[in-house]
């Protein structure tokens, strides 16, 4: 069954995986080039999940968006079948725009490419209630974590000297990847 677009130019995800080449023919294929013999081995691994490991400006974020491409060029998956996950925003980003411009019209659907933090905040907007949370539930960074700390420690008249906004963030820190709760 093939799913129309609303754009009778653009094909549908499901037709535009019907016309890619087989696995076999992607051993040439122009995203290929330019690629060592190591990343090139990461990038063709097909069987199973696979962790890339590698010092600064080695090449991991081309290996995982090209590997990307790959999967989704050889009909390993559809986009929305994917996830992609990253450390920093920068290389989130850098991957979604290299995956689009490899894959044109066929990178439709990368919902799940981003940083470990966005994909789980996403996840867990989606499931909030299974955890006691609503949706719209707020983040807090380091810094939101510190002035709180402050103005605890402030509204509770507790010694500034002693409780420090750095040393009680870092008490509940402690607890939270324990898994303590304020119970």
């Amino acid at each position: 069954m093939f799913l129309m677009s609303s754009n009778p130019n653009r094909l549908s995800i499901s037709q535009m995986a019907a016309a890619r080449p087989p696995a076999a023919a992607a051993e040439g294929a122009a995203y290929l080039k330019g690629l060592n013999p190591e990343q090139r081995e990461a990038v063709l691994h097909t069987d199973g999940p696979l962790l890339v490991l590698a010092g600064a400006g080695t090449g991991k974020t081309r290996v995982l968006t090209t590997r990307l491409a790959h999967i989704i060029a050889t009909r390993l998956a559809y986009p929305s079948q994917t996830l992609t996950v990253t450390f920093t925003n920068k290389a989130a980003r850098e991957m979604r725009e290299r995956a689009l411009h490899l894959l044109g019209d066929a990178g439709e659907g990368l919902r799940w490419l981003g940083t470990f933090h966005s994909i789980s905040a996403q996840i867990l907007r989606k499931h909030a209630e299974l955890v006691g949370l609503k949706s719209s539930f707020t983040i807090l960074d380091t810094d939101d974590q510190i002035r709180l700390c402050k103005q605890i420690v402030q509204a509770e008249n507790l010694d500034p000297k002693r409780w420090t906004p750095r040393y009680l963030a870092g008490l509940i820190d402690g607890w939270k990847n324990r898994a303590l709760t304020p119970d």
